[in-house]
């Protein structure tokens, strides 16, 4: 599923070092020319999508009726003889009621990244075989055992562009766009941060393989939902109106 920037990913043979995330802004010119070309010049000098840990696709869907749903899937890279390629992948799939699209987009981020640490931390747990080891790891907590130079390292294709944005930084160290709306996820994007470098990578609808699987997925999710909208209502009736499931939603976070 990967999507590669350039021809020369089968000659990397290592990741990238951790580092270079702590280094990486952006240019206030840059900026001023056009934002779009922010992702653009990032796809440039950015690693090679095998040089990271993993390759995340996300995509959130939603509608002003309130019914909506997400998807996160994922290539872990690691070294299958002298080249790096996909070893395993995931998928994660919700679906909501209502919850809005930007709320869905982040919540597949967010998910995403939960389930690629949990998965690592999976790993490290079972390649362990020293009981002292084991108990450190279990008593100190897992996540512990990503930071500084062990941080897993994610390529992330979103076709989001404020969001992504918000990933990036100028070189006052202040985000590109603003994080004022859903504070609630960027608190829990907060607990992860420390334990993963972030590419954040804007494309298209749909452009990447792994994008249009996401937005299958986050698709289904919602037709499913929402398909059972009779038996929810009847389900949340003693408290929830049944006409209110027909009810417009707002899709603009207040805060």
């Amino acid at each position: 599923m990967t999507h590669h920037n350039r021809d020369t990913w089968n000659k990397h043979k290592w990741r990238k070092e951790t580092s270079w995330w702590d280094n990486l802004t952006v240019d206030g010119e840059l900026i001023k020319e056009r934002y779009a070309d922010v992702f653009e010049w990032l796809e440039e000098v950015a690693p090679d999508p095998y040089e990271h840990d993993c390759v995340l696709y996300t995509d959130g869907s939603g509608c002003a009726d309130g019914w909506g749903g997400y998807a996160a899937v994922w290539e872990r890279i690691d070294l299958i003889g002298e080249i790096r390629a996909p070893v395993s992948r995931g998928c994660y799939v919700a679906g909501t009621y209502g919850s809005t699209v930007s709320r869905s987009e982040f919540s597949a981020l967010l998910d995403g990244v939960h389930s690629i640490l949990t998965e690592r931390g999976r790993e490290l747990q079972e390649q362990t075989t020293d009981s002292a080891e084991l108990y450190k790891i279990g008593t100190e907590g897992i996540l512990n055992q990503f930071t500084g130079p062990d941080r897993v390292s994610i390529l992330w294709y979103t076709d989001r562009s404020s969001l992504a944005h918000a990933f990036l930084y100028n070189e006052d160290g202040d985000p590109l766009m603003s994080r004022l709306k859903e504070r609630d996820l960027w608190m829990r994007w907060s607990f992860m941060a420390k334990h993963v470098c972030i590419t954040p990578m804007c494309r298209p609808r749909n452009v990447v393989d792994g994008q249009a699987i996401c937005d299958a997925l986050a698709g289904a999710a919602r037709a499913l939902l929402k398909g059972a909208r009779e038996e929810l209502a009847e389900a949340a009736s003693k408290i929830y109106p049944t006409e209110k499931w027909q009810k417009m939603r707002p899709q603009t976070a207040i805060f």
